[in-house]
C-alpha cells in the first residue's frame, strides 16, 4: 500500500491538499474556520485530514499569527443547565470560526475565578467569557493589562461589555404574579454566595414588590445556601417548619424548584392548592414535571450566541455594541395557583 504522507511519516499541509485535490491555501482557510470555502471542498479537506490523521501544529501557528485560537470561559458551576446550555451554544458558535473553548469552574468564589483567569491568560487565550459583574478586585486590572477582549454574561454592567437581563425586574414580575393570586406569605430558596449578584438583585426585586404591598420576606423564610436538588428539598422543610410557613416559594432556578416540589410531595402537600412554587430560567424539563413549573424564561442559548458574536467581532476588529439586554418572560404553568383560603 502506498504511503500517502510525507517522507517523515507525519502528514503535512501539502499532503492534505494533494489528497483532497485543493490548494494548500484552501486547506489553510478550512482549518482556520473560514466560511468562504465551498462546502464540497470543505468536506474534501475534512475527509483528507481524517484519513491522514493530520493535526495542526498549534504552537507554530500561534507564533506565526500571534493568536492561540482559544477562548476562555470561567463560570460559577457546571452543575446546572443555566450555564451548560449557554456554554454549548457559545462553543458551537466560536468553533465555526476555528476557536477552541478552554473552560474553568470558579465555584462562586472570586479568588478561584481570579486564579483560573490567570491560568487561562498564561495559556494565551485570545478572549474571555465571565459570569456576572461582581469579581475579584484585581480581575479587570489583569484583563486590561493583557488587552484581552472580555464579555460578562447574565448581568448588565454599564462599565464593561455585558450580555444579560434586569434581575430586579424579572423577580418583580414573578412576585407580582404570586401576589395577584392572593399570596401573602412568601419564601425564597437560592444560593447566594458573595459573587452571585444575579440572586441578590432578584432578592431585592422580591422585597421591593412585597414592601409596596405592605408585606415582607422574613429572614427566616430565606434559604441562602441551596445549590442542589437535595439542598432545596431540605430548604423547603425548613421553611414549612419555621415560624411563618409560606404559601408561595420563589426558587433561584428550576432545579431548586424541583427539589422544593419533592419536599412538598413528601409532606403530602398539594401543588398548587396548598403551596405554589416558581422557578427561574425555564429549563428544558420544566414544562414536563408532574406539576409543570411556573418560571421566568431566560434565553440561555441566546446569551451564548450573543457572547460569541461580541468576542469574534472584537477579535476581528469590527465595531460591535457593548451592551446586550435581554427580556426574561414570565411563563405561567400549573405549579402556581390561588393562595389557600385559610393560609397555612
Amino acid at each position: 500500500m502506498q504511503d500517502k504522507t510525507s517522507p517523515q511519516g507525519r502528514a503535512s499541509l501539502e499532503d492534505v491538499a494533494k489528497l483532497s485535490g485543493v490548494s494548500t491555501a484552501t486547506v489553510s482557510r478550512v482549518l482556520n474556520g473560514s466560511t468562504t470555502v465551498r462546502q464540497s471542498r470543505r468536506e474534501a479537506v475534512e475527509r483528507a485530514c481524517e484519513e491522514l490523521g493530520y493535526v495542526m501544529n498549534r504552537a507554530a501557528r500561534t507564533l506565526a499569527s500571534r493568536r492561540s485560537m482559544t477562548i476562555g470561559a470561567v463560570v460559577p458551576t457546571l452543575a446546572t443547565e443555566t450555564f451548560s446550555r449557554t456554554l454549548a451554544a457559545f462553543q458551537h458558535q466560536i468553533h465555526k470560526s476555528g476557536y477552541t473553548l478552554l473552560l474553568a469552574n470558579s465555584e462562586f468564589d472570586p479568588d478561584i475565578e481570579f486564579r483560573e483567569v490567570n491560568k487561562l491568560v498564561e495559556y494565551g487565550i485570545d478572549a474571555l467569557l465571565l459570569v456576572g459583574h461582581t469579581h475579584h478586585q484585581r480581575l479587570w486590572e489583569r484583563i486590561e493589562q493583557h488587552k484581552i477582549p472580555c464579555i460578562q454574561t447574565f448581568s448588565i454592567d454599564t462599565q464593561h461589555p455585558s450580555i444579560g437581563y434586569d434581575s430586579v425586574k424579572a423577580a418583580q414580575r414573578v412576585t407580582e404574579h404570586l401576589l395577584s393570586l392572593g399570596h401573602k406569605k412568601f419564601g425564597m430558596i437560592a444560593g447566594t454566595p458573595p459573587t452571585n449578584d444575579r440572586v441578590y438583585d432578584r432578592l431585592r426585586g422580591i422585597r421591593e414588590v412585597l414592601n409596596n404591598a405592605g408585606l415582607s420576606l422574613p429572614e427566616s423564610n430565606l434559604i441562602e445556601c441551596a445549590f442542589s436538588i437535595n439542598d432545596a428539598r431540605k430548604g423547603l422543610f425548613t421553611l414549612l417548619d419555621g415560624p411563618e410557613p409560606p404559601t408561595a416559594v420563589i426558587c433561584g432556578n428550576d432545579m431548586l424548584a424541583f427539589g422544593a416540589m419533592r419536599a412538598a410531595s413528601e409532606r403530602y402537600m398539594r401543588i398548587p392548592n396548598d403551596i405554589s412554587i416558581a422557578g427561574f430560567n425555564d429549563y428544558e424539563y420544566a414544562e414536563h414535571l408532574e406539576h409543570p413549573l411556573t418560571t421566568m424564561r431566560v434565553e440561555l442559548d441566546q446569551i451564548g450566541l450573543d457572547a460569541a458574536e461580541y468576542l469574534l467581532a472584537t477579535l476581528n476588529g469590527q465595531a460591535v455594541k457593548q451592551q446586550w439586554v435581554l427580556e426574561p418572560e414570565l411563563i405561567v404553568r400549573s405549579s402556581t395557583g390561588s393562595a389557600p383560603r385559610q393560609g397555612r
